[in-house]
């Protein structure tokens, strides 16, 4: 089995047992916002989990999950910043051309640190690449796992339908 299966594996079972354990503790029946939020905080210790914390990026999640800005959505935030900062980089090459590659990668890198949890405090650019391979993969697998059960959902929701 490769290792990407395993990883997927690994999520799946983290992220059942964070969804039983916020099934046990919700006194009140949750709203569709407070759902969402919950889904999305519970897949998140569960990446992280399944990482066993050993980088920083994992280490940064679990920490932020007692956070109660961690269930803003910070992925559409992070998006626009980004979408205006290359706007505004494609603006400045076209009024003076002086762009130098040393300053894009600085300004890549800062982005990128931004990006993945905890990326703040790495300071060396290897390992800052490094942590941020590791945590595409495991929010890859986070994604495929999480597009299987919308998919199961819907044809288990097609088939309900179907026999009322």
């Amino acid at each position: 089995m490769s290792s990407y299966n395993m990883v997927k594996q690994e999520f799946i079972k983290k992220w059942i047992t964070t969804l039983h354990i916020l099934d046990c503790s919700v006194e009140h029946p949750l709203n569709v916002t407070e759902r969402k939020n919950a889904i999305k905080l519970s897949s998140d210790i569960a990446m992280a989990a399944a990482r066993s914390s050993s980088t920083v990026w994992s280490r940064a999640l679990i920490s932020r999950s007692g956070n109660k800005t961690a269930n803003k959505p910070m992925a559409r935030r992070v998006l626009k910043k980004a979408r205006n900062r290359m706007k505004n980089r494609c603006l400045t090459l076209r009024r003076n051309g002086n762009f130098t590659a040393k300053s894009g990668v600085r300004r890549r890198t800062e982005l990128l640190k931004r990006l993945v949890p905890g990326g703040e405090l790495i300071e060396n650019k290897d390992y800052l690449i490094r942590e941020t391979l590791d945590y595409i993969v495991y929010l890859r697998a986070q994604v495929d796992v999480m597009r299987t059960v919308a998919a199961v959902d819907s044809v288990t929701g097609n088939l309900t339908n179907d026999n009322n």
